[in-house]
């Protein structure tokens, strides 16, 4: 397995020859499209309010997977392929463990929590710009396919057990509070936060 790691990421790591536009893109969905995936989350929520429901799934699926990558990491550090001497790293990672990829792990998670929307095409956009993020983290040099890998399985299942254990659950209790009991609830938070 390994090795057809290894082949994979020889063959996606951009090299010496790579040309300097698709090096600055990369860094860009790298470091960029996760931030504005987020934001344009954020914003959708003033325009639907179905969207409301999406960015608390996807706020808590990113939050509940940083947290299950970082204990992963600590208690199995399983090295970067710099560690390896393969290809160039484009974006210096030193040592640190990689296995699985955050980076695709948190925008993910985000895309897939958008499967409860009405609409498929907010979350296949979703999906595209996280492809792009996960492509970018191979192209650079910082992640091998199966930190990848790790990574999309881990968000498919984080935002699936949040939307069905937090969010669901969550909103049909608030559906059956009282409208008057929700109103006073409101007005009270609103005083105690003035």
């Amino acid at each position: 397995m390994q090795a057809l790691d290894f082949a994979l990421f020889g063959w996606l790591n951009a090299d010496a020859s790579a040309p300097l536009w698709l090096i600055e893109f990369a860094r860009f969905a790298s470091e960029v499209l996760p931030a504005l995936l987020a934001v344009t989350i954020i914003a959708s929520v003033m325009f639907d309010k179905r969207w409301r429901y999406a960015l608390f799934t996807a706020l808590v699926s990113v939050i509940a997977t940083w947290v299950i990558v970082n204990v992963f990491r600590s208690a199995l550090p399983f090295p970067r392929p710099a560690f390896f001497g393969l290809g160039i790293q484009w974006e210096p990672q030193g040592m640190r463990p990689g296995f699985p990829s955050l980076h695709a792990a948190g925008t993910f998670a985000a895309a897939f929590s958008l499967w409860c929307l009405p609409q498929r095409a907010p979350m296949l956009a979703a999906l595209a710009v996280a492809a792009v993020v996960a492509w970018s983290r191979l192209y650079l040099g910082v992640h091998f396919p199966s930190d990848i890998a790790a990574a999309v399985l881990l968000a498919a299942l984080v935002s699936i057990m949040v939307e069905r254990g937090v969010s669901r659950p969550l909103s049909l209790a608030l559906a059956r509070m009282p409208a008057r009991r929700r109103l006073a609830r409101a007005r009270r938070t609103s005083l105690n936060a003035d």
